[in-house]
């Protein structure tokens, strides 16, 4: 199946002046480079993470940022400076290559904001891995509990690529072959430190078209967030036969689960699965799809049903209309008091 794959664009301004259109059409605007501070801490990290072993290359790129603040593009805030760092396969120095990389954005902090990606050819087997930091990445310990979780989810068979710290979300984690997501699913959950610290709530998504590390995001493609309890087995397995139909354009399930370690009191947050159709005639078919999963087996033991929103266009609007519900639960049924108190979910 093909996924629909919205583009994104970014105005790139690498170190000197760059030519860049503006809203009206046939004029440009030059815009003057990077300050000299953020062109000096683009130099000089490039510089001193080059001559580091474990490291076999590093490329900078000075881009300008959608920036809001109330001074000009030549103040260094607006600007930031990405750091690609390339090591060897298998990353055998992968765990020095990230404490360096972070001491150089936390040194460059006061001069400029820098962004590093460290791309790690086949981490594990033929997984590739990629390992984001941001600036303000200076906590201990933040280096090397995130290369701990990509070499783990790397090592795990059928996954192909993993991304770890992007904008300081959970980690993604690549695998082809939807019918072996189940396995994949329990193969991960089986990592001892699964759920928590880096590793908490990864989504396992297909794998991304393009070899890029700052491009794209896999929102169009079929994306499971992995609670410790949500989805169940049987969800993930409906999740794929779903997902592998011509009319679904995208799908992904929230467990949840977050919530339960980021906020305090009250009951849990429902997980929740979200489908994108082509016709209403479809949305319909796939409520009704869903009504029928009245098994228990289709939400975890000990959690409450999953809710569902399946969307279709209207017409040839940008309107669209919803089916909202419960997993088993007729359309229109009230939310079902099925949700286990907070506490006891965290003590699980």
């Amino acid at each position: 199946m093909t996924w629909r794959r919205r583009g994104s664009s970014l105005v790139v301004v690498f170190l000197g002046a760059v030519v860049v259109s503006s809203s009206l059409a046939g004029c440009s605007v030059l815009l003057p480079g990077a300050p000299e501070s953020v062109s000096a801490a683009a130099a000089t990290a490039r510089e001193s993470l080059s001559k580091e072993p474990g490291i076999e290359s590093v490329s900078t790129e000075v881009t300008l940022r959608d920036y809001r603040g109330e001074g000009s593009i030549s103040e260094p805030e607006a600007w930031l400076v990405r750091l690609t760092v390339k090591t060897p396969a298998g990353g055998p120095d992968l765990e020095r290559a990230a404490d360096t990389v972070v001491e150089a954005l936390v040194e460059a902090g006061p001069d400029a904001q820098l962004d590093a990606v460290i791309v790690a050819p086949h981490l594990a087997g033929d997984a590739d891995a990629e390992i984001f930091f941001g600036g303000n990445v200076g906590a201990i310990g933040v280096a090397a509990e995130r290369v701990k979780a990509a070499r783990e989810l790397a090592a795990v068979d059928g996954v192909s690529r993993v991304t770890v710290g992007r904008d300081d979300k959970p980690p993604r984690v690549e695998a082809g072959g939807l019918d072996e997501w189940p396995e994949v699913v329990a193969r991960i959950r089986e990592i001892p430190a699964f759920g928590v610290g880096a590793l908490r709530n990864p989504s396992l998504i297909a794998p991304m078209d393009s070899g890029d590390p700052w491009s794209g995001d896999a929102s169009d493609g079929p994306q499971v967030e992995l609670g410790a309890v949500s989805p169940s087995t049987a969800m993930i397995d409906e999740i794929t036969r779903l997902a592998a139909e011509r009319s679904v354009r995208s799908i992904s399930f929230d467990s949840g689960e977050d919530d339960v370690h980021s906020t305090g009191g009250g009951a849990a947050q429902r997980s929740s699965l979200a489908l994108d159709v082509d016709t209403s005639t479809d949305a319909e078919q796939v409520a009704n799809r869903l009504v029928g999963l009245d098994d228990q087996r289709y939400w975890a033991q000990g959690a409450g049903r999953p809710s569902f929103q399946v969307t279709s266009p209207v017409g040839d609007s940008a309107d669209s209309s919803a089916i909202v519900g419960y997993i088993g639960l007729p359309v229109g049924s009230a939310e079902p008091d099925d949700l286990p108190e907070r506490e006891h979910l965290e003590s699980r």
